[in-house]
């Protein structure tokens, strides 16, 4: 059996010169003729009982001012009745057990929040024990000028909840008009839903309430929207390759973007595009996305990008050169047991990295840091005795779990190649760590989040330099 739940802010009566005014109301489907209404409440509550069946649990939240009793006139009859028994009276209620009249107060309306979500929850779980539906009504025509507000942050507190609203009412008043309208706002509300699934996604890289504003308002979600779908699950899911993959797609559908077309999404393109930045054009580097996700402070997905896309754009870039026999690759990948899967150029990078570096955390055993990490001064002391002088390096072991299979030539870019050095040493670290994070490690040796940013951070900044010589 279907239950239905009104939520409303009570408003005061409207006399005028101690009469109440008088107005008809109606809405579409309604079938019949314009009903008189004197409370502002009346209309849409009228609505719903009559469309869906039943008035079953209302909610009213009541200022101080809708409860006091007052003198008026209604239809020649003298009253003295408070505006929120005035609109029970309208409606007949006489089960009191169906009200649930909340204090409501203007400067401080966050107890009425927490008491309103309270009641509907506990009205739910009543209501399933007794394998009824419920559905929610929100009444958005009376209480002071904020309230909407007020309703707007209940409906999204009880959506994350898993109750969601069944529609949204108000009357469309207009003194010239003989019949007032009931005016269904839920398209207008889930703007609302937009404009958070946008934020949601831009700060925390989740894409499923856009999705379901789309699917809440019946409509196929644009390709922009799946597409911003997909980038924020391969964030989640730390799949780099598809990250990728999906950014190239939004790249494509950010150029080719009708702005003169009116759309909601059109509204936050220009957000996009702030909050994406360089990662939309074509010259967005793999530095670029690192500290895309280091900025929203996704260090997971930061070291793991750099971990599996960085030595391929430094080879790219020719910031790091190289020349080794092919059989002598193979047998290290062999070795590894990396032979199927990992990029030679990974292969490469972790080479010289676990010759010439010797630091292998970012912590010592204690848990104390090696560096404070908020510059490249020390970090020459992370290097082995052998390769203390970047410029000197032209030739090291190709070895794999400490068994040398032959030679490898390296050659860095001119006059970075101390900063070269720093970069590889940073993302042996950063290596590392990713390890951790993947093994759950429980070892002691771990960076807190404080300072995997730093060395996240310094990364960046000494990688822009390499790449902007």
């Amino acid at each position: 059996m279907q239950k239905n739940v009104v939520v409303m802010a009570m408003s005061t009566l409207n006399d005028k010169n101690g009469e109440l005014s008088q107005s008809k109301f109606s809405y579409e489907g309604s079938g019949k003729e314009a009903e008189e209404y004197y409370s502002q409440l009346e209309p849409c509550s009228r609505m719903i009982l009559e469309k869906e069946g039943s008035l079953d649990h209302i909610i009213i939240l009541a200022t101080e001012a809708t409860k006091v009793p007052r003198k008026f006139i209604c239809q020649g009859e003298e009253r003295r009745i408070s505006a929120v028994d005035f609109y029970l009276e309208r409606l007949e209620i006489k089960d009191m057990t169906k009200v649930r009249i909340i204090d409501l107060e203007e400067d401080a309306f966050t107890p009425a929040i927490n008491e309103t979500i309270d009641k509907i929850r506990k009205i739910w779980k009543m209501e399933h024990k007794k394998n009824n539906q419920c559905k929610l009504w929100i009444d958005t025509q009376g209480g002071f000028r904020n309230i909407s507000l007020v309703m707007n942050a209940m409906m999204f507190l009880l959506k994350d909840g898993g109750i969601e609203v069944s529609g949204i009412y108000a009357t469309k008043f207009n003194s010239d008009n003989k019949v007032q309208m009931v005016t269904d706002q839920t398209s207008t509300y889930k703007i609302f839903e937009f404009v958070s699934g946008i934020n949601e996604f831009t700060r925390y890289g989740r894409g499923e309430q856009l999705v379901d504003y789309y699917d809440s308002v019946g409509a196929t979600p644009p390709n922009t929207i799946n597409t911003m779908k997909k980038i924020a699950e391969s964030i989640q899911m730390c799949n780099m390759y598809e990250f990728d993959s999906e950014l190239k797609e939004l790249r494509k559908e950010v150029a080719n973007n009708d702005v003169s077309q009116p759309s909601l999404i059109n509204i936050f393109w220009n957000q996009i595009r702030n909050d994406y930045g360089p990662l939309l054009t074509e010259e967005c580097t793999g530095l670029d996305v690192v500290e895309w996700f280091y900025k929203k402070k996704f260090y997971q997905q930061a070291i793991t990008y750099i971990e599996a896309k960085l030595p391929q754009e430094l080879i790219r870039k020719n910031v790091i050169s190289y020349e080794i026999s092919p059989n002598v690759l193979r047998k290290v990948k062999q070795k590894l047991g990396k032979e199927n899967y990992e990029q030679d150029e990974n292969t490469i990078v972790n080479m010289i990295a676990y010759e010439c570096i010797a630091w292998g955390t970012i912590v010592n055993k204690k848990g104390v840091a090696k560096d404070s990490f908020d510059s490249t001064a020390n970090l020459k002391n992370g290097r082995n005795t052998l390769y203390q002088n970047a410029k000197e390096i032209e030739v090291i072991p190709a070895k794999a779990k400490d068994q040398k299979y032959g030679e490898l030539k390296i050659v860095f870019k001119e006059n970075m190649e101390d900063q070269i050095m720093d970069m590889i040493l940073l993302y042996k670290l950063l290596k590392r760590e990713r390890n951790n994070f993947n093994h759950m490690s429980e070892k002691k040796d771990r960076a807190d989040q404080e300072t995997l940013g730093r060395v996240i951070n310094l990364f960046i900044k000494v990688g822009k330099e390499v790449y902007q010589a």
